[in-house]
């Protein structure tokens, strides 16, 4: 009786079961084109402050998009609609099969690509180049620096089991002088040529998918982003190397669900990340998030962090109150076509929720505030952004070294080290679908404090926000992306550099010109 049962769930379970969909990398140019297209009132609760989205939901938001420019084509510029075009080529695989008309030119072109009744499977050879100088007030070890790599990734579907996997092997080289490191704390592993003037690593980013209905689990080595701050979340910024995880996504009618349990590397043999998030569209125009992050180690896994529901500040407490947990609020809103204002909060330690504007050293608070105008000034193609970010002082630090909030030294959350603030403004045109080009400014502080540094008794009780001596990066220029033949892209930016008080050294003044070359090739 047992076994027939468990047959007759399998059966229907499996039902429910559909082609799987793998993720879209981060670093896809089809974010920020779908994030324009929301601002300019084209798209509602897409809920982007959860990425990587699925290839699928990309597949259906470029339908929406495809309906509204086939039905209103004098909303959208040339340009906007070549992108659309070039959309629906780029998610082929998983639009060929609806009614949706897609220009064979535009087809996303493979090194090998086949379609079977089981599945699918697709490869794709990469490689690439860049490299960066500047003039002589920059640190002689940073003045010349060539960076190569080459690899393949592989993606498809065997039913309702989806695959994906990025591999790649870096060179570096130039002025600096490499160390051998397999030490996490120290940094991503890297090995060393014998006179140590080369640098080569490998990274991958590979992971199993598995679907039932609108449910998807994760489990494999990939990346995150979460809040809708375009250049660096405070939370989980997706800037950190990848991590081994396993994941749940599902969304719910306006609301999308995500969590996860990962393992991170530092100095420690066990460091584990446990975070959750809920997004919310309370209308049409406002998207608002909420999430937890916990970072614990020095042993095994905790089943109340394994829970997806329940609360962590809940579970941080009734575990003895001794792993560092955060949490957050962001939101997006759009209300007015073509303009859109956005805001993470971050909150890492509270002494107590009445005195959260307090000066007391335990209220490690950070935010961030963004704007973005699409079209300014009746430009088309054309985008103006703004955004401040604060990270008050002792913020992703702990008292456990474990707990830090880094995996291989590099930030979880902004690149941005406590103690710090950044204003950022960047003016972007698309000249045609192959070209654009990005002017930007941005203004940093910094001073005494990082993410390795807790609180000390000698530090008093009060913390002091750009206390003492502060750096000051200003930092000016532009970048133009060029794309003359499909999948191989030329990178060129220059930009004019001014340091004050150069690493808190006082009168350490520096400015130098830096000027970066890239090409990339995705075969």
């Amino acid at each position: 009786m047992i076994l027939r049962k468990t047959i007759v769930f399998l059966l229907f379970w499996a039902a429910g079961l559909h082609a799987q969909s793998v993720y879209l990398p981060l670093d896809h140019w089809a974010y920020d084109f779908m994030d324009r297209m929301e601002t300019r009132g084209f798209l509602q609760h897409i809920r982007n402050g959860s990425k990587p989205f699925t290839r699928e939901r990309c597949s259906q938001i470029i339908q929406l998009l495809d309906e509204e420019a086939q039905t209103s084509p004098e909303r959208f510029s040339d340009i906007e609609k070549q992108m659309i075009e070039r959309l629906k080529g780029e998610f082929f695989a998983e639009l060929h099969s609806q009614d949706v008309s897609i220009q064979s030119k535009e087809k996303e072109p493979h090194f090998y690509d086949r379609n079977f009744k089981q599945g699918s499977v697709s490869i794709d050879a990469l490689m690439g180049y860049s490299y960066t100088g500047r003039t002589a007030d920059a640190q002689t070890s940073e003045r010349k620096i060539h960076k190569g790599y080459y690899g393949a990734a592989i993606r498809g579907n065997v039913g309702p089991l989806g695959f994906y996997s990025d591999n790649r092997i870096y060179s570096e080289w130039g002025s600096r002088k490499y160390l051998q490191r397999y030490d996490a704390s120290e940094g991503y592993p890297l090995s060393t040529s014998r006179d140590s003037s080369r640098a080569i690593w490998d990274v991958s980013d590979s992971y199993l998918t598995f679907g039932f209905k609108s449910i998807h689990l994760q489990w494999g080595r990939d990346n995150v982003q979460w809040g809708p701050l375009r250049k660096s979340g405070l939370m989980l910024s997706g800037s950190a190397p990848s991590f081994d995880l396993v994941k749940l996504h599902f969304d719910l009618g306006p609301s999308t669900f995500t969590w996860l349990h990962g393992e991170l590397r530092s100095d420690y043999s066990h460091k584990w990340i446990a975070a959750h998030r809920l997004e919310l569209s309370l209308s049409n125009t406002l998207d608002i998030g909420l999430q937890e992050v916990v970072i614990y180690g020095r042993r095994g896994l905790e089943t109340a962090y394994l829970n997806p529901i329940l609360p962590y500040l809940v579970a941080e407490h009734t575990l003895d109150d001794r792993d560092n947990m955060s949490l957050g609020l962001d939101f997006d809103f759009h209300y007015w076509n073509n303009l859109k204002f956005t805001g993470e909060f971050f909150i890492d330690d509270l002494f107590a929720p009445w005195e959260i504007f307090d000066d007391f050293w335990g209220n490690k608070l950070a935010f961030g505030l963004g704007a973005s105008w699409v079209n300014p000034f009746g430009l088309d193609d054309t985008e103006l952004s703004l955004e401040y970010m604060r990270i008050e002082p002792f913020v992703y630090t702990h008292d456990d070294s474990v707990n830090v909030f880094e995996h291989y030294a590099s930030g979880l959350g902004s690149n941005l080290q406590p103690n710090s603030d950044r204003f950022r403004i960047e003016a972007n045109h698309r000249f045609s679908l192959q070209l654009q080009a990005t002017g930007i400014v941005s203004v940093s502080r910094h001073g005494n404090g990082n993410r390795r540094t807790p609180h000390k008794t000698e530090d008093g009780e009060t913390k002091s926000f750009l206390g003492r001596t502060v750096e000051r990066v200003a930092k000016s220029g532009c970048e133009v992306q060029w794309e003359p033949v499909r999948d191989l892209r030329f990178g060129v930016s220059a930009f004019y550099c001014a340091v004050q008080n150069s690493e808190l050294i006082v009168e350490d003044d520096r400015a130098w010109t830096e000027g970066f070359i890239s090409v990339n090739w995705n075969w």
